[in-house]
């Protein structure tokens, strides 16, 4: 059995306001998770607890190293490898680096580095950290869908397990767990594709269905297909069987 991160009543007041209350959950090792939810839910709010940035009341049992990235923050004035301490590292989190350099091709200072290049380079400081859990808060809104899926495919080859909270939609096809938060704890979760066919609920809520999902849905209708796809070359194939 893998590693987990127990929450148990976590209660949150952000400026004496009630963020959460009653918050119960389980992150197991292996298990990627993504979650969406409307703004001040608690999203950022429960990524602070768990990474010990932030106060609450209830239990918090962790039994793995956590990292995370909220807000990437880098001195402009130094380079990456100032940036990562590089001379203090060990041989294995140099070779972690240079692996992950050669990966997004960054050699370079980080003044000279737009928006989506800085966010790499935090989050390689925060891989540096040897986490089981990778907590990332909506940070990859400036990367393309194929810069996303090789970014979590190189998690991946580190054993790195993702929670990740998006305001994207077509984000959570990537996941194959879906958790969505409402203003007093988790309205919705489980298998992604099960939670995203809940059209009627996820509408009411807010959230627009990913572009896939919602064509399979609209097609079947039509008794056109038999099931939701995700994938837009399985999905065509079904179309033109």
């Amino acid at each position: 059995m893998g590693a987990k991160i127990h929450l148990e009543n976590i209660e949150k007041y952000v400026k004496n306001q009630l963020i959460f209350e009653h918050f119960s959950f389980e992150f197991e090792e292996g298990k990627d998770i993504c979650i969406i939810g409307s703004e001040s839910v608690g999203k950022t709010s429960l990524f602070k607890i768990i990474l010990g940035l932030s106060s609450y009341q209830g239990s918090l049992k962790k039994e793995v190293t956590c990292a995370g990235l909220i807000c990437p923050v880098v001195n402009k004035k130094e380079s990456i490898y100032e940036f990562l301490d590089y001379e203090s590292l060990s041989l294995e989190d140099r070779k972690l680096v240079k692996a992950f350099l050669n990966f997004s091709s960054y050699d370079y200072l980080i003044q000279k580095l737009s928006l989506p290049c800085q966010i790499k380079v935090s989050i390689l400081k925060e891989l540096l950290k040897h986490p089981t859990f990778l907590f990332l808060d909506d940070v990859l809104y400036v990367f393309s869908k194929s810069e996303k899926r090789a970014l979590f495919e190189f998690f991946h080859r580190c054993n790195i397990t993702i929670i990740y909270v998006t305001s994207n939609m077509e984000d959570v096809l990537f996941f194959p767990y879906l958790l969505i938060m409402g203003r007093h704890g988790i309205l919705i979760e489980g298998n992604t594709i099960q939670v995203l066919k809940e059209e009627k609920i996820l509408k009411r809520l807010g959230f627009s269905l990913p572009f896939l999902i919602d064509l399979s849905l609209q097609l079947s209708c039509y008794d056109l297909l038999q099931d939701v796809y995700s994938d837009e070359r399985e999905l065509t194939n079904q179309i033109w069987k």
